[in-house]
């Protein structure tokens, strides 16, 4: 008989720790870390479904449509749901960059092109994505 107990448990919502730019620093001079949370499977499969568009594919004379994911729209909503601090959605952040959109707000204005980058990797490290594994696939 198998123990059904060891599948009943609370999700537990798991933060993390990220220095995201050591352009934001505290009284001290010390990069200030961001907080990076870990979402659920179904909370992945609400972003995803967001990011589906149709595009035209072309063989020889047939013309047809298949979904494709729009992978920069995925990571940016990806993102917004994962960093807790700083509060992407703060009124006075947004105001100060000039921004209405916390999705603008972070690809614009907090974070140069690497330190997004590789801000997008973390997430997906800490969401359970292997990375290198994904990059392999990718070459083949």
């Amino acid at each position: 008989m198998s123990n059904l107990q060891a599948f009943m448990i609370e999700k537990q919502e798991e933060t993390f720790d990220y220095i995201a730019s050591k352009n934001f620093k505290d009284e001290n001079g010390n990069p200030i870390a961001w907080k990076l949370k870990t979402i659920t499977a179904k909370e992945n499969e609400e972003l995803r479904k967001q990011c589906y568009k149709q595009v035209l594919i072309q063989n020889g004379k047939k013309k047809g449509y298949q979904q494709q994911l729009d992978t920069i729209k995925y990571l940016q909503l990806l993102a917004d749901k994962c960093v807790v601090y700083p509060d992407l959605h703060d009124a006075e952040l947004l105001d100060f960059y000039h921004e209405m959109d916390s999705i603008d707000l972070l690809t614009k204005h907090l974070l140069n092109a690497a330190e997004y980058d590789d801000l997008t990797a973390e997430i997906q490290r800490i969401n359970g994505y292997d990375l290198e594994e994904a990059a392999e696939e990718a070459k083949n």
